[in-house]
């Protein structure tokens, strides 16, 4: 009981909430860099960059201020005081920069057209070994944004079976550096040819009719002049919606399109 009569706790309290502000100043600059440069609407939902961002954060916020907390004691000598909330500082930027990395390595870094489909392709489902492979432009992956691109067909019979024997273990055209090319008309004409008219997707259920009015309220195009294709995530089906004279995506729906 001598020691809780002892325990300074206003002081510890505030110690970790200025802390805390601080700590929050700091993951509001950090989400405007990841949400306005990496991971951009809808980026940050459908290749799950917005849970991943969140978990570093929290954590982040709970352990400085937490360790603050506990060592945080007027009667300690200065010197000693500096060097542990330094310490703490120290692990909580650590901690901060690590956790960001990791988010920047699973930025999505190409929307890529593939057969039927767009696949949003993120920097860790690349290979470095594969981008060599790739045409000069495509050698270096986007640092920031998410770059609308198509895959070429593939040139002979070997091709052919190489990509038939590599979609079979998991690795589509659209993860194979050597196929990426800046949408082409040939992808065009196959975005035309498979997207189904938006209304189609709206038919489906009550859910999606509803989810598809809401979204063509805010819109300057009516139904009949959209088309959608499905749009494919980490672990989640979307539609990209698309003007049906100019194939230009118009939004995002998170519908399954398929």
């Amino acid at each position: 009981m001598e020691i809780l009569k002892n325990f300074d706790w206003k002081t510890r309290f505030r110690a970790a909430g200025v802390h805390l502000g601080l700590s929050a100043l700091v993951a509001l600059l950090a989400g405007a860099v990841v949400f306005g440069l990496w991971y951009p609407y809808p980026y940050r939902v459908i290749s799950g960059g917005q849970s991943l961002f969140w978990l570093v954060v929290t954590v982040d916020l709970v352990l400085g201020p937490l360790l603050t907390w506990i060592v945080f004691d007027r009667r300690k000598p200065r010197a000693e005081l500096v060097r542990d909330v330094s310490v703490i500082a120290l692990l909580q930027l650590s901690a901060l920069v690590y956790g960001l990395l990791s988010v920047y390595q699973a930025r999505p870094v190409y929307l890529v057209h593939e057969v039927d489909r767009f696949v949003v392709v993120s920097a860790a489902d690349v290979d470095p070994v594969d981008l060599p492979q790739a045409t000069p432009e495509f050698q270096q992956l986007p640092r920031a944004g998410v770059r609308l691109i198509g895959v070429r067909e593939s040139r002979n019979g070997q091709e052919r079976l190489e990509t038939l024997t590599l979609a079979l273990a998991g690795k589509d055209m659209s993860l194979r550096p050597g196929y990426w090319q800046a949408l082409s008309e040939d992808n065009k004409a196959a975005i035309r040819q498979r997207a189904k008219p938006l209304s189609d997707l709206r038919s489906r259920s009550a859910t999606n009719a509803n989810t598809v009015d809401q979204w063509l309220s805010k819109q300057s195009h009516t139904m009949d002049q959209l088309v959608f294709l499905p749009m494919v995530g980490r672990d989640q089906y979307w539609s990209a919606v698309m003007d049906a004279s100019t194939l230009e995506i118009i939004g995002y729906l998170p519908i399954d399109g398929f």
